[in-house]
């Protein structure tokens, strides 16, 4: 009988940290955006998406001066990695397909 409850309670001990999440996103704190935000300014950038996640800040979109950037920081808020973020210049945009729209040139005339 002990040995069933021992058994028991190992596979109910496995099955518990199978199902539970490692590190799980959560809200920054008041602080954690200062000193993100105090380090994205000694960068020369400014703004994004920021977040906690995997154990490590990180900033989505941030906008520098030489482009746009998904950053990564861990946790004292130093720099672990820099990857330029790539987008179509028209995102947002009214679609200037040539094919389908003409030239995009615009004339008075059309006005």
């Amino acid at each position: 009988m002990r040995r069933l409850h021992l058994s028991s309670f190992a596979l109910l001990s496995v099955l518990g940290l199978l199902t539970a999440p490692a590190f799980a996103d959560r809200a920054l704190t008041s602080a954690e955006k200062s000193s993100l935000r105090s380090a994205l300014q000694d960068m020369g950038c400014r703004g994004g998406k920021m977040e906690f996640d995997d154990g490590k800040y990180e900033i989505d979109d941030a906008m520098c001066r030489d482009g746009r950037y998904d950053l990564t920081f861990n946790k004292k808020f130093r720099l672990t990695q820099k990857e330029f973020e790539a987008r179509d210049e028209r995102v947002g945009r009214r679609d200037r397909d040539e094919s389908a729209y003409g030239s995009g040139r615009k004339r008075s005339r059309d006005y």
